[in-house]
């Protein structure tokens, strides 16, 4: 990977502001983008009568290019992907921890 630090912009159907993250660390970075877009999504999943789904975490493809958020019941064998979201790469210079 040649740029770790990337903006998450997420779909416009979703209150979810966009985010900068450092992907040095994969799992840091889900675990930072969840922790962002959790409390934006919750309201949202409450009032489609899904509040379950607010137990998430944040997938990307392995090109760090496309992600959305993932909830699996295994007791239950189902599962959810919603809130889509585009990365792009940015310079170290222009990003910050939030945008």
């Amino acid at each position: 990977m040649n740029q770790p630090t990337h903006l998450v912009e997420f779909g416009p159907a979703w209150p979810v502001p966009p985010i900068t993250v450092d992907y040095s660390d994969r799992n840091a970075a889900a675990r930072q983008i969840a922790e962002h877009a959790i409390p934006h999504l919750t309201p949202v999943l409450a009032e489609k009568g899904r509040p379950e789904l607010a137990d998430c975490f944040f997938q990307t493809d392995r090109d760090l290019t496309v992600g959305q958020f993932m909830w699996v019941d295994l007791a239950g064998g189902k599962a959810a992907q919603f809130c889509p979201a585009r990365l792009s790469p940015v310079s170290a210079e222009g990003s910050g921890s939030a945008r």
